[in-house]
């Protein structure tokens, strides 16, 4: 049967939504694109997505859904609550260059076992920030952090992978680097502790960057680059002030004075 499904595969779809009427897109399935999947982004979906199917063959079509949220109040809470998570954020260096992370988790569903399974702390990154890569392999082999097996730098998170996680806190700690000057930032961040063979047991909270929110562009970016930030174009104020015309006075009056003395000397 499934050999014959390649063969008489010929298939349109129509998908729209009514979050956006104009957001339409048709689909066409057939034999020599069978295997490679389509994708259909709807921004701000609301309400239902209609799909209409015409020809023949068999087709699967799924919906995910993903969504962010600013404030606790909003997470959605795990159906058991089985770890906690507890975030601190120090800022450092010029303009909160390095922000040092401090994350404190453990498993606390004793009564389903007395540690979890393979458990994974997923933690947010600022837009703009890095983490190289080597200095957290170095972090694992230090074995500081007992249990902790892998680390890795993704492109916007810092994911930590643990053998498992019990009662007692288990700590970590890392900095990020600005590495591009990026401004006015997300105000909040998230960081989330889950069992990696069982997400569903999780726990998920929202930590405030209050000092990246705040910070606007003339703040993040070197000399070179902010040609028109007046913290650092002073060159034309200084130039116009009294006290830099009084000193440019004062030299041209002493070379004046030298070059006199010197012309009625007697050769």
């Amino acid at each position: 049967m499934r050999h014959r499904i390649r063969e008489v595969t010929s298939l349109t779809l129509h998908v729209e939504a009514t979050s956006n009427p104009q957001l339409q897109r048709t689909m066409y399935i057939t034999e020599q694109n069978l295997a490679t999947p389509q994708f259909m982004e709807i921004p701000n979906a609301w309400g239902t997505v209609k799909i209409q199917a015409r020809g023949a063959g068999y087709a699967i079509a799924q919906l995910s859904l993903q969504y962010n949220v600013d404030v606790n109040r909003f997470v959605t809470p795990p159906a058991v609550k089985a770890f906690s998570v507890l975030p601190r954020l120090s800022f450092s260096g010029r303009n909160n260059s390095h922000i040092t992370y401090d994350i404190c988790s453990s498993w606390t569903n004793q009564r389903e076992s007395n540690q979890s399974g393979m458990a994974v702390l997923d933690v947010a990154v600022p837009t703009g920030y890095y983490m190289q890569q080597q200095v957290l392999d170095e972090y694992i082999l230090s074995r500081k952090v007992r249990n902790l097996r892998r680390a890795k730098f993704l492109d916007h998170k810092v994911v930590f992978y643990f053998d498992a996680l019990d009662g007692d806190e288990t700590c970590v700690k890392f900095t990020f680097e600005r590495w591009l000057p990026v401004a006015n930032m997300t105000r909040y961040l998230p960081v989330r502790v889950y069992d990696y063979y069982a997400p569903e047991r999780f726990n998920e909270t929202v930590v405030e960057t209050y000092e990246l929110y705040v910070m606007d562009i003339c703040q993040v970016c070197g000399s070179y680059q902010c040609t028109y930030c007046p913290t650092y174009n002073h060159a034309r104020l200084l130039i116009s002030s009294p006290i830099v015309m009084i000193v440019f006075a004062l030299i041209s009056l002493t070379f004046t004075s030298f070059y006199e003395r010197i012309s009625l000397s007697p050769s």
